[in-house]
């Protein structure tokens, strides 16, 4: 199996064919995170017992990158104000997909003195993601 190119992890927003590439991205890096709902009880022989399919699950992404023109910034800013829901995609180079409704949680724009201005962002999911193999 060959190594994936981080350039090719990509981050969009909308879905499906429309989606539209988040531009001068320098690194995206998703996680996902599962809640455990601790089951122990005096049977359980002093180890720990988790609850199957127990707790909340979510997706997190994070970004960062060259900020490229007013209007993506603006959107980001927006978006973040807003604290809306809406339609992110995650692309794998091998054609795999990650789909759903995110909330941009965090948005951050920084620039030094001599230097190219930036920005850092989070996403979290809300309800149900589509997962599509290649």
């Amino acid at each position: 199996m060959p190594i994936s190119k981080g350039r090719s992890l990509l981050l969009k927003t909308g879905s499906g064919g429309s989606a539209v590439t988040v531009a001068a991205m320098r690194s995206t890096k998703f996680v996902v995170n599962g809640e455990t709902v601790d089951a122990t009880s005096k049977d359980s022989a002093g180890m720990r017992v988790l609850l199957a399919d127990g707790g909340v699950s979510r997706l997190t992404v994070s970004a960062n990158g060259l900020l490229s023109g007013h209007v993506q910034a603006t959107d980001f800013l927006n978006r973040a104000l807003a604290r809306s829901l809406d339609p992110y995609r995650i692309e794998f180079d091998n054609g795999d997909v990650i789909e759903g409704s995110f909330q941009l949680a965090s948005f951050e724009a920084m620039g030094d003195y001599n230097g190219e201005q930036t920005y850092a962002l989070t996403l979290e999911s809300s309800g149900t993601l589509t997962v599509t193999a290649a």
